[in-house]
């Protein structure tokens, strides 16, 4: 009877065993697709593709990736975990360690920017890149235009394509991309530490496949840019940034703010001042280029202006720098 009723239990685990043998077989071949694409983007490295049952992941010492034209780009690291779901072909997670990330048209059009440690996300179909996310821990930012650096405990930077059309009677062309900024703990040249939200707008003829073809008639629109402290909004404010060519840029917008003087300092550069802040924010100006800018609308009677005075005075916005 014993062996009579083990029979038919072995009978029914035959599926069982088949299916996770079908189930492997099925897995290395998706592992060596996504070997096979990322030997391009990696050259030079060697690894191997792990993970099975639930994911494809590729553990890389030293990853670097370089590539563009007109805008030269690099992305390297220290060390970098690549994952991939099996049934998710479209989306790659990758876990890095020292991250840098480099972009560079010329002298003053560059940005690098290195961090402790980062999670990104690449979300592509058909060719087309929907979505890219970074989130960098202790990161650090240079910028060409600007001499002072950037610190921030994270910064987030989350970019995708877009497809609209143009707003009638608009002066720009249609949206071809998205770029949403936030930042904690964020200190421009040593200032005070930050909170930044932004929502960046890139609009031009065609898709941006060509950084020439763009600047020729394209423009970045920050829709909104806000800096708060601890203590609630400092500034926040809109502008338009019109390419000049490949040396730089002319840039125009207004901010709203309850810290006008260090507001005017920081923008343009000069030494960081005492202020309070104002019961009623104003409104500034300001434009310029790559070189430099102007702001108006600093009120004359800035200093017989209501303040705060029981909430802690405006944060230096900009340090030395």
């Amino acid at each position: 009877m014993t062996g009579k009723t083990r029979t038919p239990l072995l009978l029914s685990l035959v599926p069982l065993i088949a299916g996770i043998g079908l189930y492997f077989w099925l897995w290395n071949g998706w592992a060596a697709d996504f070997a096979a694409t990322l030997r391009p983007w990696l050259p030079g490295s060697s690894f191997s593709v792990t993970g099975f049952p639930y994911r494809m992941e590729a553990n890389v010492t030293a990853p670097r990736w370089q590539g563009g034209d007109a805008v030269a780009l690099t992305a390297s690291a220290d060390s970098a975990r690549i994952n991939r779901g099996p049934w998710q072909p479209d989306l790659t997670v990758i876990a890095s360690e020292g991250p840098r990330f480099a972009a560079r048209i010329s002298p003053a059009l560059r940005v690098s920017i290195t961090g402790g440690s980062a999670a990104s996300s690449v979300h592509s179909t058909g060719g087309r890149l929907v979505r890219l996310s970074n989130v960098i821990a202790q990161a650090n930012v240079q910028l060409g235009f600007l001499p002072a650096a950037l610190t921030a405990d994270t910064l987030e930077l989350h970019l995708r394509e877009r497809l609209g059309a143009a707003a009638p009677g608009s002066p720009t062309g249609p949206v071809r991309g998205q770029l949403v900024l936030a930042a904690t703990h964020l200190r421009i040249g040593g200032g005070g530490p930050l909170a930044l939200a932004a929502d960046l707008a890139v609009t031009g003829p065609a898709r941006l496949t060509a950084y020439d073809r763009w600047a020729a008639s394209g423009t970045i629109e920050i829709a909104s840019l806000t800096l708060s402290d601890a203590t609630g909004e400092v500034a926040s404010g809109k502008a338009t940034l019109v390419p000049l060519g490949r040396t730089g840029f002319r840039l125009a917008g207004t901010v709203a703010t309850v810290c006008p003087a260090s507001v005017a300092a920081a923008l343009t550069g000069r030494p960081p001042v005492s202020e309070r802040r104002l019961r009623a924010p104003v409104s500034l100006a300001f434009e310029g280029s790559h070189a430099g800018l102007t702001v108006t609308g600093v009120p004359a009677d800035l200093a017989m202006r209501a303040t705060r005075g029981q909430l802690p005075p405006c944060p230096v916005l900009r340090g030395n720098g």
